[in-house]
């Protein structure tokens, strides 16, 4: 492949002037690494994700916030523009050796409010035979832009074009939640701080679930972002949630990088057997579990009709683990099991909650120890 995708020479001086500032040398160069996307349930790469990098004169390569915070307005939308573009090229080489990826593209949510946002669009698609519905276009949750009135219209005239529209970074600010119901959104992508810190704070599996609850609600497609680890997968994959970026599928890289990858027949990372292969991902089948049994408890599902549901996810690990029948989990599990099946008991409500937490606690601990050993 060629790399004319990367190194770009900015148009924009002060871009590289940004750059000297920061290395302190005269000259820069802005590169475009790309970041591949995975489907679980397809066991396939299935879009790649466009991002800025910069190399200073000494040959470091400096990452989005190391020069980004200093661009004005006008040079972040070239910035953007020179992802897609960076991206296109990708596509369409990729293409040519028969494989077809989407691609994803971060746009300040602030370039939204200039009414021919559409028109510049469609004006760097048109040298392209990409079509524009396997773009999407991601804007940050932060900012106001998601707030203003001007916001559905605007976003609207992009999805006219054929553009799919991404809402980067979910969960970091509160006000967007509430937005999101009324946006045209086509895909929501979960903020990595719930994510990468799991191991250490399990109880955001249960937030996990609750976005994508929200996900399906708005017919929109969740990615989990800041999957960095082989647990946080097995996580993932519990939950049976599909769409998976981070370090555990593979980091930002050139685009000649990113082709040799997909033509070595790229084999998904170990820790997705068909059941949890690590405590993390046992205690997200748990949780996966946990409302339907809840149904079931409650008389919401007809137990005459119901399959007798599967041993517990999480006994069923500990159990393949040698885990001795005194194990505190073992125990919180059983006084959990006959605290639903004891209708006489009162408060039950509060006391599954109470189990339920004393689970969580000790699932951290026993991460903890295992990541200490």
């Amino acid at each position: 492949m060629s790399t004319n995708y990367s190194p770009f020479k900015p148009p924009l001086k002060s871009v590289a002037k940004t750059s000297a500032t920061i290395s302190g040398e005269l000259d820069g160069a802005l590169l475009a690494y790309f970041q591949p996307e995975y489907s679980i349930n397809q066991q396939k790469i299935v879009g790649i994700e466009a991002l800025a990098r910069m190399r200073d004169p000494s040959g470091q390569i400096l990452s989005p916030d190391s020069f980004i915070p200093f661009l004005d307005m006008d040079e972040r939308r070239e910035l953007s523009r020179l992802m897609l573009v960076a991206g296109l090229q990708v596509l369409e080489s990729l293409d040519a050796k028969g494989i077809f990826l989407n691609l994803s593209f971060n746009v300040d949510p602030d370039f939204m409010v200039d009414h021919d946002c559409a028109t510049c669009f469609t004006g760097t698609m048109a040298t392209s035979p990409i079509a524009p519905a396997r773009i999407f276009l991601e804007l940050l949750e932060s900012g106001d832009f998601l707030n203003r009135n001007i916001a559905k219209e605007r976003l609207l005239a992009l999805r006219a074009t054929g553009v799919r529209i991404a809402l980067d970074d979910v969960g970091s600010a509160y006000s967007s939640l509430l937005r999101m119901k009324d946006l045209p959104i086509d895909k929501i992508k979960l903020d990595q701080g719930f994510i990468r810190d799991l191991c250490a704070q399990p109880k955001n599996l249960a937030f996990v679930q609750s976005i994508q609850l929200l996900a399906n609600a708005l017919n929109a497609e969740l990615v989990i972002e800041g999957v960095e680890t082989l647990s946080i997968l097995d996580a993932m994959r519990a939950l049976r949630l599909d769409h998976v970026q981070g370090y555990a599928i593979a980091r930002p890289m050139p685009a000649d990088v990113l082709l040799t990858m997909l033509q070595s027949d790229y084999i998904m990372p170990e820790g997705t057997a068909s059941h949890p292969a690590t405590l993390l991902g046992a205690y997200a089948a748990h949780l996966l579990r946990r409302p339907l049994m809840d149904a079931l408890r409650r008389g919401w599902i007809d137990v005459s009709l119901a399959i007798e549901p599967p041993p517990c996810p999480l006994v069923t690990y500990l159990h393949e683990h040698g885990a001795p029948p005194d194990h505190p989990l073992l125990l919180a599990h059983a006084r959990l099991r006959q605290a639903k099946s004891d209708p006489g008991q009162g408060y039950l409500d509060q006391a599954l909650t109470r189990i339920e937490a004393e689970i969580q606690e000790l699932v951290r601990e026993a991460i903890l120890f295992e990541s200490d050993r």
